[in-house]
């Protein structure tokens, strides 16, 4: 069976992008049981929910609990990196052979190919020359590790078949706002793009997806008899932080759940959470580095709303000069 999640990062912030995460394992399992195999329980030899302080096993969780400014983004890093090392490419047979990225823009391209060319439209967001990668670990550790998880996933037929994420920039973000006036409609419609895809790689293979509340919404039932009109929709459960759907096509069944804290629920999810933080983080941190290159005193920013206020005012009137529009750079809700 296959058990996904889905998670955002960036929702409320007024500069930097939006990330919607997508990961999915297969595992062993019924997907129609009401217990679901549990990825930490079944990967616990090297992943954790919690904080290792000697480094032995990864930190996969909420990725609020993973990273902060004052942790730093090594534990982030280094449990994304080697999940990301670790992806089978051909699921069916279970041949991998995994490209470990050696820029962040090797993994940008690797699971968020569609935003490459948004990227490169934004001088703010290209790699400095002088950018190391990985960002804060040890390349080497890394690759160890993620040979390591590699064979474990082999050993305990667990294997994270699918990660990607995504973007969107701040410009095609607002054009979506514009649209739609509503930021919970713009972020279902991401998320409903990894909905589609795992439908269509996954669902003759007892899929299961487990997504975060979308922007506090409780019902889904309409959206997703709109998305997927062609399949019969029960409704299971909608109450209490969490809504549940079943999705029928002839032989296949795909069930799709909407939890209030699906990341500590659900090891996928909080994978998803932790690769769109650390890519939200990583495009932060070129954004910094791109105006600190032109006004060096400047104090960064993680973007959120009233220090954003202060970020903006201390831009300003460089951004005028280098003829950086508002709608460029600043989220309009």
């Amino acid at each position: 069976m296959i058990i996904a999640g889905i998670d955002e990062a960036g929702y409320g912030p007024l500069i930097g992008p939006l990330i919607v995460g997508c990961c999915a394992f297969e595992t062993d399992g019924d997907h129609t049981a009401d217990e679901l195999p549990c990825i930490w329980k079944s990967l616990r030899k090297l992943v954790s929910r919690k904080r290792c302080q000697k480094g032995r096993r990864l930190h996969v969780n909420d990725s609020k609990l993973v990273y902060s400014p004052s942790a730093g983004l090594k534990e982030l890093e280094r449990s994304i990196l080697c999940i990301a090392g670790s992806v089978l490419r051909d699921s069916t047979t279970h041949t991998s052979t995994p490209p470990f990225p050696k820029t962040l823009d090797d993994l940008i391209s690797l699971v968020a190919s569609h935003c490459v060319d948004e990227m490169r439209r934004r001088k703010w967001y290209e790699a400095p020359v002088d950018e190391a990668y990985p960002l804060v670990c040890d390349t080497m550790s890394l690759r160890l590790f993620s040979n390591g998880l590699r064979a474990e996933c082999a050993r305990v037929n667990t294997h994270c078949v699918h990660l990607s994420a995504r973007v969107l920039f701040e410009k095609p973000l607002n054009d979506l706002l514009d649209q739609t006036r509503n930021k919970a409609s713009v972020l279902f419609s991401t998320a409903a793009m990894h909905l589609d895809e795992l439908i269509r790689r996954f669902s003759d293979r007892g899929l299961v997806i487990f997504c975060d509340r979308q922007g506090g919404r409780e019902h889904y039932g309409s959206l997703l008899r709109l998305m997927f009109e062609d399949w019969s929709l029960e409704i299971t459960c909608e109450k209490d932080g969490h809504s549940e759907y079943r999705l029928s096509k002839q032989t296949r069944i795909v069930r799709i759940l909407f939890r209030e804290k699906a990341e500590a629920q659900c090891l996928p999810v909080a994978a998803a959470s932790m690769l769109s933080k650390y890519l939200r983080e990583s495009f932060m941190r070129r954004l910094n580095h791109f105006w600190r290159n032109h006004l060096p005193q400047l104090q960064p920013t993680a973007g959120y709303y009233n220090d954003g206020l202060r970020f903006l005012q201390d831009i300003q009137s460089k951004r005028a000069e280098l003829g950086i529009s508002d709608a460029e750079i600043i989220r309009s809700r």
